[in-house]
């Protein structure tokens, strides 16, 4: 526990230099690692990395993807650099995917169409995912709230859901994908991610009207709304977490790496934060919450 402890702490340290540097190339360059060896983690998860060109293609995809999102946002008024970003995006893909391919044909004995399929799709799922925290960070004056809040929302439903399952757990939510997962940790890990979001919104919304920023009352809709955004988040976290553990038992490892003494891998780390992500993304641009 002690090591697990020290190493959150580490990660958290580091969390908070990126967000306070998150306008310079620092918030591009910590995304494209942690996509980058998340790539990595999974292609060895599938015994890929010994194809070497494949492999390259993949995680090159997703390091220089996350470098082309950013500076498509900050130079999006700059419509000559904008668009030869979008054409930099345009070629990446079909460049990296050739590398994956001509592996395939070179290693075909070895190579089997399983291991191609999965490796094609985290290329292009996993950066999809990561860099919707980008996206984010660019929406107004509430981008990096809402960057935050996106991790939080996988983060803060674990640990809820980790407290409740310890304290109240009895029936077994997946015995076969993950034995430690109960019935009542999920519903603990709903509530304490619906209270917790709309405590932190209705405290950010309080700060931030007392730096003169238009913000709207938390009247009972609204806080209706963040709850249900809180229990949206939860509810994929879980999904996210299922299907990496669902992974992991095929491939019969225990982690997907140890980068992080106590967690395991980053994949082991971000297995929900991938999948509440793009949900946290869908939900505030459907709904007006600030």
């Amino acid at each position: 526990m002690a090591v697990r402890l020290i190493s959150s702490a580490v990660g958290i340290v580091i969390l908070v230099v990126v967000m306070m540097l998150s306008d310079t190339f620092l918030l591009p360059a910590v995304l494209g690692m942690v996509i980058g060896i998340i790539l990595f983690e999974l292609v060895r998860a599938v015994k890929g990395e010994q194809f070497k060109l494949a492999s390259a293609g993949v995680i090159l995809y997703g390091f220089v993807m996350t470098f082309l999102r950013f500076y498509q946002h900050v130079y999006f008024y700059k419509d000559n650099i904008y668009e030869s970003l979008k054409l930099a995006e345009s070629i990446l893909f079909p460049v990296c995917l050739l590398m994956v391919f001509i592996e395939y044909i070179w290693h075909h004995q070895d190579f089997k169409v399983e291991q191609l399929g999965f490796m094609t799709g985290a290329m292009y799922l996993i950066p999809w995912s990561i860099t919707q925290l980008i996206d984010l960070k660019f929406t107004g004056i509430h981008g990096m709230f809402y960057l935050i809040m996106a991790l939080c929302g996988a983060w803060i439903a674990d640990s809820g859901a980790y407290f409740s399952g310890v304290a109240l757990g009895k029936h077994k939510l997946c015995p076969t994908i993950s034995p430690k997962k109960t019935v009542e940790g999920f519903v603990g890990g709903l509530l304490s991610n619906a209270v917790i979001f709309v405590i932190i919104f209705v405290v950010y919304t309080n700060v931030m009207k007392g730096k003169d920023y238009p913000m709207p009352d938390m009247d009972v809709i609204t806080c209706l709304k963040i709850a249900l955004l809180g229990v949206v988040c939860a509810g994929i976290s879980v999904l996210g977490d299922l299907t990496a553990s669902v992974i992991k038992r095929e491939k019969g490892i225990k982690d997907y790496g140890n980068i992080m003494p106590g967690h395991g891998g980053l994949m082991d780390r971000f297995d929900s934060v991938l999948f509440v992500v793009p949900a946290f993304h869908a939900f505030v641009n459907l709904f007006t919450i600030l």
